[in-house]
């Protein structure tokens, strides 16, 4: 029976095939997701009973990636299990086959990443190609490996935490001449516009679409960035062209497209000189690398 209860996981049988086990804790999607995927976490809390270890973690993220998890204990016993991943949507769903060691039958297991608002809901469904396979996995003491799996992840996550980037300081010589430029040419949305005092100015913008926003302000403590100082500010776009030629239809003065071995950018500048690129990543591109060094205009 599935439930949202934190610490309480749901296990419920799913036709004549399947089990779907679901699982709360106390963290983001985003999060949950990495720790599931990173060679980085899994080693930390995907440790199996008392007295084993993974010395051995292998994960190639992409849909027909390999991974392979080894657990060894102290005696030298070791237990492995590998497969391929089938489809990755971070951070809501991971589809992979899945063996272990030992005979056992290979499964295809289903995880998605619910987002409840501060919290996730994990629900694990796995596909065994038998119903005899099913039966031979409920009592090798599944349900309670998993539970005590899903204590160690618990714990782990409460030593973790996440950070996201949401703004950007953009130091100007006059405030309400780059707020002209950044909302009336480039479109960017106003969320505020504060004058606390002492000849103080906080405008926060937000460029559509985006999680981030920019900072112009004036008379702030500690940003004594000199105008015009920030360089090679990126917005990813879909189609470079047309945003191009929408903002020099603004007054805008976008340079020529640049492709960078299949991405292209446009550079443009603000009044100060700091410099922005727009950047878009055609699907053919994706797996190519990005060039360390691109001209900022």
């Amino acid at each position: 029976m599935s439930t949202d209860t934190l610490g309480v996981t749901g296990f419920e049988l799913d036709g004549d095939l399947g089990v779907r086990v679901t699982r709360v804790v106390a963290a983001p999607p985003e999060l949950v997701f990495d720790v599931h995927t990173s060679p980085r976490h899994l080693p930390h809390w995907m440790l199996g009973p008392p007295g084993w270890t993974m010395p051995v973690c292998e994960i190639d993220l992409r849909p027909g990636g390999p991974f392979r998890y080894v657990w060894r204990t102290e005696a030298g016993e070791e237990l492995t299990i590998s497969g391929t991943f089938e489809e990755i949507e971070r951070p809501g769903r991971l589809v992979s086959t899945e063996a272990w060691s030992g005979g056992w039958a290979t499964t295809r297991n289903t995880l998605t990443f619910t987002d409840l608002g501060g919290r996730t809901r994990i629900t694990t469904h796995i596909a065994y190609p038998s119903a005899e396979a099913r039966d031979s996995a409920l009592h090798s003491g599944m349900r309670e490996g998993m539970d005590a799996g899903y204590a160690n992840l618990e714990a782990y996550l409460a030593g973790q935490f996440t950070m996201r980037l949401e703004l950007v300081p953009v130091p100007v010589a006059d405030v309400g001449a780059a707020l002209a430029f950044y909302a009336d040419k480039l479109g960017f949305h106003v969320d505020h516009d504060i004058q606390p005092g002492d000849g103080a100015r906080i405008v926060q913008l937000t460029p559509p679409g985006s999680a981030c926003s920019v900072l112009l302000s004036t008379g702030l403590p500690g940003l004594r960035q000199a105008p015009g100082a920030v360089q090679g500010l990126h917005l990813v776009v879909d189609d470079v062209r047309q945003v191009r030629e929408a903002l020099l239809k603004r007054g805008v003065e976008a340079g020529e497209v640049m492709d960078m071995g299949g991405i292209l950018y446009v550079g443009f500048a603000d009044p100060d000189g700091n410099s922005w690129m727009l950047q878009e990543i055609p699907p053919s591109a994706a797996t190519v690398s990005v060039p360390q060094d691109v001209p900022a205009t």
